[in-house]
């Protein structure tokens, strides 16, 4: 039998095993991501010397360049880690303009630890890295909504609600887009940010680089603002109202500002244009669903139109008055070209565009090109993407650059890409833990204006016999998406969620005060979803243990995993009352419904015959809350059905929104959800009697992504939190 040596730093009390890589304080295991436990390594091992930013980020990615923002925040969880806020401690020094220092006394212990066999060996010094089954959770996200509590991003017709067929489908694809497998060498330029209020979105460069105009939201209401790119001034050109803003985009000679309106609550967006020094906007069309671009003449435009009746989605191109409209190519649904934004190549010659699709991987997004003098569709990259959001073609036509986010990628956010045309390996522009959505480019390339997303959130717990009664429990770190990964109560005093803590989709545990935050699993495959049943005994959950995304369940302590289903795009479980059923959502001929599965194993029955997910089953297990979508609008509506079947199912005329979360309320009598009114998420019930929604909490802040009510029904747990939404300036491009 060999000897391994286990290097042991002590610091007060804290221990820091490097050859297991886990830190530990008074013998209880502190959850920190990889990269922030190599952060805390080389602090360490390099105690009490000042070690400047760039020393840092050299020696925790080697081999992969990164912006300053992520280290940033990595010495935040690091201090979060090390309960430095809580505490009063401080471990970390920060020296303004220069760096950081660690400066606590260590002991340097090394252990002999007996090592049984050639495969532990090898599991020992490996990182703890993100495994390939991360690659299927993310076509569940759809667009979040830009507000500054959330990350900012472009909406289609009837906002993120249109594209839930398209989302819904792909439900485990969520997951599966987690995992990394490489990293691609990102292109050096300089990033600046030009906001820094946590409240600026969708932003646009002048052609000649000198202007930006970007969106600002506050409490629920936006307005357009332009600055010049030098100096710090803005000027409103369009005053704040309860509309969207999306679409910025400059005219060719940079004179006007065009933008896309929509209107609250109204669902038809409209086409406004606006002199860049501020007037009267003027309506150029209505029914469009993404910016416009420009052809290279300037004569014509194109952009998105969603054609619901027919179930289409198309590019259209028409004269800049609006006028001599026509379809150039259409696409059948689900499949959608993006509305996030499209671009006329430089020649005139094609239109490129983000298109999604689905194979017998799941769910994906690809970038194609619209011949103009044909509508023919051609591939203008070789690679399947998790997400493609706008794109913005490079002056010479050698390629393009996107927000992008690979299926492998290690960080679930979009980032800033540079693909090549036509040949040529993707790279990374931006390489983070921020969220980018949206792309701007001057004419001649050298700089681009974009958004930067920065999520703040913390797991919360109200009592719900208490007025105001909240508690702050536990941050539950920056997992962007998180109401995709699940919540819910184990006990009347614990609490299991889905978390990427680990650097990979895990089931964690907490106590319902903060305390013993600890990891229920920790395989190589992606878990999320939990749901736990009545009698607390088991718990489903989603995993891709065995290949695609199915229900797995195991007992409450973790042991005796067991695969439930073998369905295709299978998502959202829920256990009976009785704990004899799991009911959970699958694609059937290109849609979800709601099944049901004996939770011992067995063939799955069909619940509903109409698009429909998100199922819930009521305390008494005699029905079936639910989403249904209206077929001809694509909004999500409330709904319950008995859970024998589809024969009596009753709908609400209450609309929901992402994050598309319902739960019974404890007593039974309500369907409860999320619902955002200028810029502040609340807990609503819509009574199954059929009467009006009514408000449940008062939160006058943040934003809710995940919530769920304890089983004896006197406490409610939520994750609430917030995004920061910055505009950014990446200049240098051609260097």
């Amino acid at each position: 039998m060999e000897n391994l040596n286990q290097q042991i730093y002590k610091f007060d009390d804290f221990q820091l095993n490097v050859c297991e890589r886990q830190l530990f304080r008074e013998g209880q295991v502190i959850p920190v991501p990889p990269k922030v436990f190599d952060t805390l390594l080389v602090l360490i091992e390099n105690r009490g010397r000042l070690l400047t930013k760039d020393f840092l980020m050299q020696q925790i990615w080697t081999e992969s360049f990164v912006e300053e923002s992520c280290l940033t925040q990595y010495i935040f969880q690091l201090r979060k880690a090390l309960g430095e806020d809580s505490h009063g401690s401080s471990y970390i020094e920060t020296v303004p303009k220069r760096g950081y220092r660690f400066h606590a006394q260590l002991e340097n212990n090394v252990v002999e630890t007996p090592l049984l066999t050639t495969s532990m060996e090898q599991t020992a010094f490996q990182p703890v890295t993100p495994s390939n089954s991360e690659v299927a959770i993310s076509s569940l996200v759809s667009r979040p909504l830009p507000t500054s509590s959330q990350s900012a991003s472009s909406i289609g017709k009837y906002g993120v609600v249109f594209l839930s067929a398209f989302v819904l489908i792909g439900a485990v694809n969520f997951f599966q887009k987690m995992m990394s497998k490489s990293v691609k060498t990102a292109i050096h330029a300089n990033i600046t940010k030009l906001t820094t209020n946590g409240k600026s979105l969708n932003p646009a460069l002048s052609p000649d680089g000198k202007y930006v105009a970007f969106v600002q939201e506050e409490a629920g209401r936006q307005s357009v603002w332009i600055r010049q790119v030098t100096t710090s001034g803005n000027m409103q050109i369009v005053p704040e109202a309860e509309i969207d803003y999306q679409g910025l985009t400059f005219s060719l000679d940079g004179n006007y500002l065009y933008y896309v309106a929509y209107p609250k609550p109204a669902n038809v967006a409209a086409l406004y244009k606006v002199p860049v020094l501020g007037g009267t906007p003027n309506k150029i069309l209505e029914d469009i669903d993404s910016s416009v671009a420009f052809s290279a003449d300037g004569q014509q435009m194109a952009f998105v139109r969603h054609y619901l009746d027919e179930m289409e989605t198309a590019i259209v191109i028409a004269n800049l008055d609006g006028k001599n409209e026509r379809v150039l190519a259409t696409t059948a649904m689900p499949n959608t070209y993006s509305s996030e934004g499209l671009s006329w190549s430089p020649d005139g010659k094609l239109i490129a565009t983000a298109v999604s699709g689905a194979d017998a991987g799941g769910n994906y997004m690809t970038v194609v090109g619209i011949v103009v003098s044909t509508g023919q569709q051609i591939p203008l990259t070789q690679q399947n993407w998790a997400k493609v959001g706008q794109i913005a073609w490079r002056k010479d036509k050698d390629g393009f650059l996107a927000v992008a986010r690979q299926k492998d990628s290690s960080v679930f956010a979009d980032q800033v890409w540079l693909m090549p045309y036509p040949m040529g390996e993707p790279r990374r522009v931006t390489n983070d833990l921020g969220n980018y959505s949206g792309i701007s480019l001057s004419a001649n390339a050298d700089k681009l204006v974009t958004t930067q997303s920065t999520k703040v959130s913390n797991l919360w717990i109200m009592d719900n016999g208490v007025p105001n009664g909240m508690s702050k429990i536990a941050s539950v770190g920056v997992d962007h998406y998180s109401e995709k990964l699940g919540l819910e109560w184990l006990t009347n005093k614990s609490l299991i969620f889905g978390s990427r803590a680990s650097g990979n989709p895990d089931l964690w545990l907490i106590n319902s005060d903060g305390s013993n935050q600890r990891q229920l699993t920790a395989e190589s495959s992606a878990e999320a979803q939990p749901t736990v049943s009545a009698d607390g005994k088991f718990i489903a959950y989603l995993s891709n243990h065995n290949g695609n995304f199915n229900i797995w369940q195991m007992t409450a302590n973790g042991t005796n995993q067991t695969k439930i289903t073998n369905g295709n795009q299978v998502h959202s479980p829920n256990y009976s009352a009785d704990g004899q059923w799991i009911i959970y959502s699958a694609e059937q001929n290109g849609m979800p419904v709601i099944w049901k599965v004996p939770s011992s194993g067995g063939e799955p029955v069909q619940v509903t015959k109409t698009t429909s997910t998100r199922p819930t089953v009521s305390p008494d297990g005699k029905l079936v809350g639910h989403l249904q979508m209206e077929q001809k609008t694509f909004q999500m509506k409330l709904a319950v059905v008995p859970l024998q079947g589809e024969e009596r199912v009753t709908t609400f005329d209450t609309t929901i929104a992402e994050p598309y979360l319902v739960n019974w309320s404890p007593d039974g009598k309500m369907l409860t959800y999320v619902e955002t009114r200028n810029g502040v998420s609340n807990v609503w019930g819509q009574p199954i009697n059929g009467k009006a929604p009514k408000q449940l909490t008062k939160f006058q802040s943040d934003h809710i992504y995940r919530f769920a009510w304890s089983k004896d029904g006197k406490n409610l747990a939520c994750e609430r939190g917030f995004y920061l939404n910055d505009v950014v300036l990446i200049s240098e491009l051609n260097s």
